[in-house]
């Protein structure tokens, strides 16, 4: 596909894109697609995305393409991608959020807080999802994130 090298090459006019470039990315872009059948974005959307995502052009196989892409549907707002994120990236983080000294209690609450932190603008603030930029697996991202924010939660003590 023609178009999603122009759609990067858009996004990134300082990148030298190699002669292999349109064929890896059309390739990198189907796997997305099919790991998540149920969440139909844009292929020129999501070419774009992954742009801003490059440190060069050869870093495109470094990058876990397909976390991208749920993580794009998600902050696009595409049908069936927040609903697949939670089932594959939130559904674990209770562990996260337990060994970051939340009360049990609490566990929901601070699920809640984290799901919204990362899916929601706030004001003129993207959602933290939005910083995901692929160098890592997505689901290791987010309980990182996960522990990190519950860990600042239980620093500041129950709610009064």
């Amino acid at each position: 596909m023609a178009a999603l090298v122009e759609t990067v090459r858009q996004a990134r006019p300082e990148l030298v894109l190699p002669d292999a470039f349109g064929t890896m990315l059309d390739a990198r872009v189907a796997s997305a697609q099919a790991a998540w059948r149920d969440v139909p974005l844009d292929p020129e959307r999501f070419a774009y995305h992954l742009a801003t995502r490059l440190e060069a052009p050869v870093g495109l196989d470094r990058l876990h393409v397909e976390d991208l892409y749920l993580a794009c549907g998600c902050l696009d707002e595409v049908p069936g991608a927040v609903a697949a994120f939670e089932r594959t990236c939130i559904a674990g983080i209770e562990l996260a959020i337990s060994a970051a000294g939340s009360d049990a209690h609490a566990v929901p609450a601070v699920r809640r807080r984290i799901c919204d932190r990362l899916l929601v603008k706030f004001g003129e603030l993207p959602p933290k999802l939005a910083s995901y930029a692929g160098r890592g697996s997505l689901g290791s991202w987010v309980r990182i994130f996960a522990m990190r924010e519950a860990q600042k939660l239980a620093a500041l003590g129950p709610p009064s």
